[in-house]
Protein backbone atom coordinates (compact mmCIF):
# COMPACT_ATOMS: atom_id res chain seq x y z
CA UNK A 1 0.00 0.00 0.00
CA UNK A 2 0.86 3.70 -0.94
CA UNK A 3 1.68 6.30 1.26
CA UNK A 4 -1.47 7.48 0.07
CA UNK A 5 -3.28 4.70 0.90
CA UNK A 6 -1.82 4.40 4.26
CA UNK A 7 -3.26 8.23 4.97
CA UNK A 8 -6.54 6.97 3.95
CA UNK A 9 -6.33 3.94 5.63
CA UNK A 10 -5.10 5.59 8.97
CA UNK A 11 -8.04 8.17 8.53
CA UNK A 12 -10.44 5.18 7.97
CA UNK A 13 -9.18 3.87 11.24
CA UNK A 14 -9.54 6.72 12.98
CA UNK A 15 -13.03 7.86 11.73
CA UNK A 16 -14.04 3.62 12.57
CA UNK A 17 -13.15 4.20 16.19
CA UNK A 18 -14.63 7.77 16.95
CA UNK A 19 -18.03 6.67 15.37
CA UNK A 20 -17.80 3.45 17.61
CA UNK A 21 -17.77 6.04 20.21
CA UNK A 22 -20.88 7.56 18.73
CA UNK A 23 -23.80 5.68 17.80
CA UNK A 24 -26.26 8.07 17.51
CA UNK A 25 -24.72 9.19 14.44
CA UNK A 26 -25.07 8.06 10.88
CA UNK A 27 -22.42 5.31 10.99
CA UNK A 28 -21.91 5.90 6.73
CA UNK A 29 -20.60 9.07 7.87
CA UNK A 30 -17.61 8.49 10.38
CA UNK A 31 -15.57 11.04 12.41
CA UNK A 32 -12.22 11.95 10.66
CA UNK A 33 -10.85 14.21 13.39
CA UNK A 34 -11.66 15.49 17.24
CA UNK A 35 -10.86 18.65 18.93
CA UNK A 36 -12.32 18.69 22.50
CA UNK A 37 -16.46 18.06 22.25
CA UNK A 38 -16.36 18.51 18.67
CA UNK A 39 -15.82 16.13 15.02
CA UNK A 40 -14.89 16.54 12.15
CA UNK A 41 -16.86 14.47 9.62
CA UNK A 42 -16.62 12.25 6.39
CA UNK A 43 -19.19 14.55 4.94
CA UNK A 44 -17.68 17.84 6.04
CA UNK A 45 -14.03 17.06 4.07
CA UNK A 46 -16.82 15.76 1.10
CA UNK A 47 -17.61 19.45 0.69
CA UNK A 48 -14.08 20.83 0.46
CA UNK A 49 -12.75 17.89 -2.01
CA UNK A 50 -13.78 18.60 -5.27
CA UNK A 51 -15.06 14.96 -7.31
CA UNK A 52 -12.15 14.90 -9.74
CA UNK A 53 -9.71 15.60 -7.63
CA UNK A 54 -6.48 12.83 -8.05
CA UNK A 55 -6.40 10.88 -5.13
CA UNK A 56 -3.07 12.69 -4.29
CA UNK A 57 -4.80 15.69 -4.61
CA UNK A 58 -7.77 14.07 -2.02
CA UNK A 59 -5.32 13.09 0.45
CA UNK A 60 -3.52 16.18 0.67
CA UNK A 61 -6.52 18.66 0.77
CA UNK A 62 -8.27 16.33 3.59
CA UNK A 63 -4.99 16.54 5.14
CA UNK A 64 -4.48 20.42 4.74
CA UNK A 65 -7.95 20.96 6.07
CA UNK A 66 -8.35 18.20 9.53
CA UNK A 67 -4.66 19.93 10.54
CA UNK A 68 -6.54 23.59 9.87
CA UNK A 69 -9.51 22.69 11.98
CA UNK A 70 -7.62 21.08 14.64
CA UNK A 71 -5.45 24.38 14.58
CA UNK A 72 -8.27 26.52 15.09
CA UNK A 73 -10.18 24.38 17.95
CA UNK A 74 -6.82 24.59 19.70
CA UNK A 75 -6.73 28.45 19.23
CA UNK A 76 -10.78 28.89 20.20
CA UNK A 77 -10.27 26.48 23.11
CA UNK A 78 -7.41 28.79 24.81
CA UNK A 79 -9.13 31.77 23.49
CA UNK A 80 -12.42 30.46 26.18
CA UNK A 81 -9.99 29.63 28.59
CA UNK A 82 -8.47 33.56 28.90
CA UNK A 83 -10.92 36.10 27.66
CA UNK A 84 -13.10 37.55 29.87
CA UNK A 85 -17.32 37.06 29.62
CA UNK A 86 -17.35 40.59 28.34
CA UNK A 87 -14.59 40.10 25.64
CA UNK A 88 -16.60 36.36 24.94
CA UNK A 89 -19.73 38.24 24.36
CA UNK A 90 -19.95 38.56 20.53
CA UNK A 91 -23.38 38.01 20.21
CA UNK A 92 -24.15 41.85 20.04
CA UNK A 93 -21.54 42.41 17.74
CA UNK A 94 -22.89 39.48 15.05
CA UNK A 95 -26.15 41.25 15.26
CA UNK A 96 -24.41 44.43 14.18
CA UNK A 97 -22.76 43.43 11.58
CA UNK A 98 -25.63 41.34 10.60
CA UNK A 99 -27.92 44.06 10.53
CA UNK A 100 -25.30 46.61 8.53
CA UNK A 101 -25.15 44.31 6.02
CA UNK A 102 -29.12 43.58 5.39
CA UNK A 103 -29.17 47.77 5.68
CA UNK A 104 -26.22 48.09 2.98
CA UNK A 105 -28.30 45.65 0.98
CA UNK A 106 -31.14 46.93 0.55
CA UNK A 107 -29.68 50.36 0.29
CA UNK A 108 -27.39 49.33 -2.70
CA UNK A 109 -30.69 47.99 -4.23
CA UNK A 110 -32.65 51.25 -3.66
CA UNK A 111 -29.82 53.28 -5.22
CA UNK A 112 -29.42 51.12 -8.36
CA UNK A 113 -33.31 51.20 -9.11
CA UNK A 114 -33.63 55.09 -8.24
CA UNK A 115 -30.61 57.01 -8.89
CA UNK A 116 -30.26 59.24 -11.90
CA UNK A 117 -27.31 58.44 -12.91
CA UNK A 118 -26.75 61.41 -16.04
CA UNK A 119 -24.43 64.43 -14.74
CA UNK A 120 -25.32 67.41 -17.21
CA UNK A 121 -21.79 69.04 -18.68
CA UNK A 122 -23.08 72.44 -16.73
CA UNK A 123 -23.41 70.90 -13.69
CA UNK A 124 -20.20 69.46 -14.01
CA UNK A 125 -18.57 73.07 -14.86
CA UNK A 126 -20.60 74.43 -12.25
CA UNK A 127 -18.84 72.64 -9.45
CA UNK A 128 -15.25 72.92 -11.18
CA UNK A 129 -15.90 76.62 -10.70
CA UNK A 130 -16.78 76.56 -7.15
CA UNK A 131 -14.25 73.66 -5.99
CA UNK A 132 -11.60 74.49 -8.21
CA UNK A 133 -9.01 74.76 -4.94
CA UNK A 134 -9.71 71.02 -4.36
CA UNK A 135 -8.25 70.21 -7.94
CA UNK A 136 -4.48 71.56 -7.97
CA UNK A 137 -2.02 70.21 -10.60
CA UNK A 138 0.73 67.46 -8.70
CA UNK A 139 2.87 68.03 -11.94
CA UNK A 140 3.71 70.51 -14.61
CA UNK A 141 1.65 69.13 -17.72
CA UNK A 142 1.71 70.19 -21.53
CA UNK A 143 -0.40 70.24 -24.28
CA UNK A 144 2.26 69.44 -27.17
CA UNK A 145 2.65 68.57 -30.98
CA UNK A 146 6.50 67.68 -32.05
CA UNK A 147 7.89 65.72 -34.43
CA UNK A 148 11.75 64.39 -35.05
CA UNK A 149 14.30 65.28 -38.08
CA UNK A 150 17.20 62.94 -38.92
CA UNK A 151 20.26 63.69 -40.85
CA UNK A 152 19.11 66.68 -42.85
CA UNK A 153 21.07 69.11 -44.46
CA UNK A 154 21.47 72.85 -42.25
CA UNK A 155 19.88 73.99 -45.35
CA UNK A 156 16.98 71.65 -45.23
CA UNK A 157 16.67 72.04 -41.17
CA UNK A 158 16.60 76.05 -41.57
CA UNK A 159 13.48 75.27 -44.06
CA UNK A 160 11.95 73.49 -42.03
CA UNK A 161 12.31 75.80 -38.73
CA UNK A 162 10.65 78.50 -40.87
CA UNK A 163 7.84 76.70 -41.80
CA UNK A 164 7.63 75.37 -38.07
CA UNK A 165 7.27 79.12 -36.52
CA UNK A 166 5.40 80.30 -38.97
CA UNK A 167 1.62 81.18 -38.11
CA UNK A 168 0.62 80.93 -41.68
CA UNK A 169 -1.90 77.95 -42.59
CA UNK A 170 0.09 77.55 -45.66
CA UNK A 171 3.55 76.83 -44.01
CA UNK A 172 2.31 74.45 -41.91
CA UNK A 173 0.95 72.50 -44.92
CA UNK A 174 3.32 72.64 -47.01
CA UNK A 175 5.97 71.36 -43.38
CA UNK A 176 2.93 68.69 -42.98
CA UNK A 177 3.22 67.55 -46.66
CA UNK A 178 6.86 67.56 -46.32
CA UNK A 179 6.89 65.49 -43.29
CA UNK A 180 4.34 62.61 -44.25
CA UNK A 181 6.34 62.09 -47.81
CA UNK A 182 8.87 61.10 -45.54
CA UNK A 183 6.49 59.27 -42.99
CA UNK A 184 7.75 61.33 -40.35
CA UNK A 185 5.09 60.85 -37.72
CA UNK A 186 4.12 63.87 -36.01
CA UNK A 187 3.18 63.16 -32.01
CA UNK A 188 -0.01 65.29 -30.80
CA UNK A 189 -1.64 65.04 -27.83
CA UNK A 190 -4.84 66.98 -28.98
CA UNK A 191 -7.04 68.09 -26.39
CA UNK A 192 -5.00 65.71 -23.82
CA UNK A 193 -2.91 66.43 -21.28
CA UNK A 194 1.22 64.80 -20.50
CA UNK A 195 3.14 65.41 -18.11
CA UNK A 196 6.54 67.64 -18.44
CA UNK A 197 8.27 64.84 -16.83
CA UNK A 198 6.79 62.09 -19.56
CA UNK A 199 7.53 64.88 -22.44
CA UNK A 200 11.18 64.85 -21.32
CA UNK A 201 11.28 61.11 -21.10
CA UNK A 202 10.35 61.60 -25.33
CA UNK A 203 12.53 64.98 -26.27
CA UNK A 204 15.78 66.36 -25.09
CA UNK A 205 14.61 69.01 -22.52
CA UNK A 206 17.50 69.75 -20.20
CA UNK A 207 16.68 72.12 -17.79
CA UNK A 208 16.80 72.35 -13.98
CA UNK A 209 13.71 74.78 -13.75
CA UNK A 210 10.60 73.48 -15.25
CA UNK A 211 8.49 76.96 -14.34
CA UNK A 212 11.13 79.39 -15.97
CA UNK A 213 11.40 76.73 -18.96
CA UNK A 214 7.76 76.81 -19.90
CA UNK A 215 6.93 79.85 -19.31
CA UNK A 216 10.02 81.18 -21.46
CA UNK A 217 9.48 78.59 -24.80
CA UNK A 218 6.38 78.02 -27.28
CA UNK A 219 8.28 76.55 -30.06
CA UNK A 220 11.88 75.27 -29.71
CA UNK A 221 14.20 72.98 -31.41
CA UNK A 222 16.45 70.26 -29.61
CA UNK A 223 18.79 67.84 -30.30
CA UNK A 224 20.80 65.13 -29.78
CA UNK A 225 22.64 62.35 -31.20
CA UNK A 226 19.68 60.94 -33.10
CA UNK A 227 18.19 64.11 -34.66
CA UNK A 228 16.51 67.66 -34.61
CA UNK A 229 13.47 67.51 -32.26
CA UNK A 230 10.40 70.09 -33.51
CA UNK A 231 8.70 70.91 -30.12
CA UNK A 232 5.36 73.13 -30.25
CA UNK A 233 3.91 73.48 -26.79
CA UNK A 234 0.34 74.02 -28.00
CA UNK A 235 -0.43 74.82 -24.14
CA UNK A 236 0.85 73.95 -20.20
CA UNK A 237 -0.12 74.58 -16.55
CA UNK A 238 2.04 74.49 -13.83
CA UNK A 239 2.26 72.78 -10.58
CA UNK A 240 0.00 73.75 -8.09
CA UNK A 241 -1.98 75.99 -10.52
CA UNK A 242 -6.18 74.62 -11.19
CA UNK A 243 -6.24 71.21 -13.13
CA UNK A 244 -8.11 71.39 -16.54
CA UNK A 245 -11.31 70.88 -16.26
CA UNK A 246 -10.69 67.57 -18.50
CA UNK A 247 -8.61 66.04 -16.51
CA UNK A 248 -10.88 66.39 -13.27
CA UNK A 249 -13.85 66.00 -15.59
CA UNK A 250 -14.46 62.04 -14.43
CA UNK A 251 -13.36 62.75 -10.85
CA UNK A 252 -16.14 65.66 -10.42
CA UNK A 253 -18.73 63.02 -12.07
CA UNK A 254 -17.80 60.40 -9.03
CA UNK A 255 -17.90 63.62 -7.05
CA UNK A 256 -21.62 64.56 -7.91
CA UNK A 257 -23.07 60.94 -8.20
CA UNK A 258 -21.83 60.37 -4.65
CA UNK A 259 -23.66 63.04 -3.66
CA UNK A 260 -26.84 62.48 -5.37
CA UNK A 261 -26.61 58.70 -3.77
CA UNK A 262 -26.14 59.81 -0.01
CA UNK A 263 -29.17 62.76 -0.15
CA UNK A 264 -31.18 59.68 -2.39
CA UNK A 265 -30.02 57.25 1.17
CA UNK A 266 -31.06 60.24 3.33
CA UNK A 267 -34.40 60.96 2.13
CA UNK A 268 -35.23 57.35 2.09
CA UNK A 269 -33.98 56.71 5.73
CA UNK A 270 -36.22 60.07 6.66
CA UNK A 271 -39.27 58.90 4.67
CA UNK A 272 -39.41 55.49 6.58
CA UNK A 273 -38.87 56.71 9.95
CA UNK A 274 -41.41 58.98 9.05
CA UNK A 275 -44.13 56.80 8.06
CA UNK A 276 -43.18 53.92 11.34
CA UNK A 277 -43.87 57.04 13.65
CA UNK A 278 -46.96 57.84 11.54
CA UNK A 279 -48.30 54.16 12.00
CA UNK A 280 -47.36 53.66 15.68
CA UNK A 281 -44.96 50.72 14.52
CA UNK A 282 -41.80 52.46 16.54
CA UNK A 283 -41.98 55.42 19.72
CA UNK A 284 -40.60 55.43 23.06
CA UNK A 285 -42.00 55.13 26.49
Amino acid sequence: MGTIGHAWAGAALVAGSLSACAPDHDPADPAVAWAYDDKLYWSDLRQVIPMNATPEDSAALAHGYIDNWLREHVLVDQAERNLTDADKDVEARLRDYRNSLIIYAYEQALVDQKLDTVIPADEVRRYYEENGKNFQLKDDIVRVRWFKVRDEDKRTLSRLERSFRSDKDEDMHELEVWLAERGIPINDTGEDWTTFHALQQQVPIRTDNATDWLTHHAKVLLEDSSGTYFVHLLEHRLQESISPLPLVEQDIRSILLNQRKVKLIERMRDDLYEQALSKDEVGTF
